[in-house]
């Protein structure tokens, strides 16, 4: 299973479609996680044709901001809605082939630390419901520690602390990172963003899955990819594929 997570920073410019398209390509990307699309209706279905998806499951922007959207392969899994919010998307996803099933969470946290605490609610609610394996991705727009920035403005202990709570109370932790620490940049200044994180049944299913940060596509965001490390990538020196 190969999951991608885009900030799109908005999904209506031309060059979108063929960015995503070589993403999509390029990574074998089984099902893909769009967020900040800042579209919606029929508007948002036609983009999401154009980039070969027929199967989607979609949270409405909220005028011009907001909006995720989790299209995928319709040959391979069978994708069903759970529940959703304006900050995430959670779906059950079952293997076709072994009827196997996991869920998986969409997020997409607001820019105002006051605006996340419903997210951080809500993620808290589903791990209640949890009986499975369970991937959590997406743009949170806050960091776990000071190390997570480079420059700009000082860090908040507040925001950071949230977040922090609310990966313990949910039972998840941070699935291990390969490449680039920071997943943001802008004018200089550098933040770790983007996240993915996993239960302990997750993590004891797929045991060699890692958290990729990959090229931006036309973002300011990287790209984020969860997936297996092959053989021939775990003889790598550990140290020079992690998250530095």
């Amino acid at each position: 299973m190969i999951i991608v997570s885009r900030n799109c920073r908005g999904a209506c410019g031309r060059p979108f479609p063929l960015r995503v398209r070589e993403l999509i390509k390029r990574h074998a990307v089984e099902i893909l996680i769009l967020v900040e699309s800042r579209v919606s209706g029929q508007k948002a279905s036609k983009i999401i044709k154009r980039l070969g998806f027929t199967n989607w499951i979609r949270v409405e922007a909220s005028g011009f901001s907001g909006g995720i959207c989790l299209p995928w392969r319709n040959s391979e899994f069978d994708v069903d809605y759970v529940y959703s919010n304006p900050q995430l998307l959670h779906c059950l996803v079952t293997k076709r082939k072994t009827r196997e099933s996991v869920l998986v969470t969409g997020v997409y946290g607001e820019t105002n630390p006051s605006g996340r605490m419903a997210l951080w609610d809500s993620l808290k609610m589903i791990s209640g419901s949890i009986n499975g394996p369970w991937l959590v991705m997406g743009d949170f727009n806050i960091y776990l520690s000071p190390e997570d920035k480079s420059r700009g403005a000082t860090p908040s202990t507040q925001s950071m602390e949230a977040l922090k709570d609310c990966i313990i109370d949910a039972n998840l932790f941070d699935l291990d990172c390969v490449g680039d620490r920071f997943t943001w940049e802008r004018e200089g200044v550098k933040e770790r963003l983007d996240w993915a994180f996993c239960n302990q049944s997750w993590a004891a299913k797929f045991p060699q899955m890692k958290a990729w940060n990959l090229l931006k596509y036309g973002s300011d965001h990287n790209c984020r990819r969860a997936k297996k490390i092959k053989s021939q990538e775990q003889s790598f020196d550990k140290k020079s594929m992690r998250c530095t």
